[in-house]
């Protein structure tokens, strides 16, 4: 006997009681042709489930009213630099319940929050970013925190609610929130996040270089020669000794226009007097970080 077609309202992740009511039979929800993504949850079996926004997206059917996507997983919704392990759906969802109830379901880490704004990404529930973000302490390191915290007071997210936030807003939320879990991770991170930052990269290059006790670079200014000529805005500067620091990923060889841009805005800055320093991912672990920082310590010298 051929199998029942799937209806086509359900062509999306469905709940096994949408199903039901749209006259599928349990045997017939447990075809080869449907997963299981979540309990209670069925998908074409060809659905890709890559990353965290796929598992959200497949969590939805069954999530009930007052429930929304929050912690790390709100962060990652947001477009914000969330570590790999994250954004790759390697880790539980976390999913807050505004009405008082714990969420309790299998891959999923529930928590009770009071009512707080929240909007939608892609059609699903989210808490706001810095409320994400300073609840996120007690499941990130200081870098991953110190990363995503550059990010909001930065442009890294293409969503607006999530970009050039005011230091201010992070400061207000670090004290409505009290006493949660992993605040003083994030109060730590707090005094070390800066406005302007473009890409995380840009963040563990400071980072190493504060850290190993250099001045404090500026970021991301437009810069000028003596003639009020623009030479560009590199990622670190320190303008009293002509000297830029700059981060170059991969993306910057692949992309043949930007190969170039590149190559004229580092010869304006030469012309200009400035010396720049060239680092790449290899450059910020390990020995060659070493190296990254005794030649800008020289430079500076």
């Amino acid at each position: 006997m051929p199998r029942i077609a799937i209806p086509r309202e359900l062509e999306q992740p469905f709940s096994v009681a949408q199903g039901k009511a749209a006259g599928l039979g349990a045997e017939r929800m447990r075809g080869p042709d449907l997963a299981r993504p979540h309990h209670g949850v069925r998908v074409a079996a060809g659905d890709r489930i890559e990353t965290v926004a796929d598992r959200a997206r497949h969590l939805v059917p069954v999530m009930m009213d007052g429930w929304y996507f929050s912690h790390v997983t709100a962060l990652a919704l947001w477009g914000l630099p969330v570590p790999a392990r994250v954004e790759r759906g390697q880790e539980p969802l976390h999913v807050s319940s505004s009405t008082g109830r714990s969420v309790r379901r299998n891959g999923v880490v529930g928590h009770r929050a009071a009512p707080e704004p929240s909007g939608l990404v892609d059609g699903l529930p989210v808490a706001e970013p810095i409320s994400a973000w300073v609840r996120s302490g007690q499941l990130l390191s200081l870098d991953e925190l110190v990363r995503i915290g550059d990010a909001l007071a930065g442009s890294w997210s293409t969503l607006p609610e999530a970009r050039r936030r005011r230091l201010d807003e992070l400061d207000r939320a670090i004290l409505e929130v009290g006493r949660a879990r992993g605040i003083a991770s994030v109060r730590e991170a707090r005094a070390l996040v800066r406005p302007g930052v473009e890409s995380p990269k840009e963040t563990e290059l400071r980072l190493l270089l504060t850290r190993a006790g250099l001045p404090e670079p500026e970021i991301n200014v437009r810069t000028y020669d003596q003639d009020g000529r623009y030479l560009g805005k590199p990622d670190l500067r320190y303008a009293w000794c002509k000297l830029a620091v700059e981060y170059e990923g991969d993306e910057h060889r692949r992309d043949p226009g930007r190969f170039r841009r590149d190559i004229r805005r580092r010869e304006r800055f030469a012309d200009a007097g400035w010396r720049t320093v060239r680092c790449t991912d290899d450059d910020l672990h390990g020995r060659r970080a070493d190296e990254v920082v005794a030649r800008v310590r020289r430079l500076l010298s």
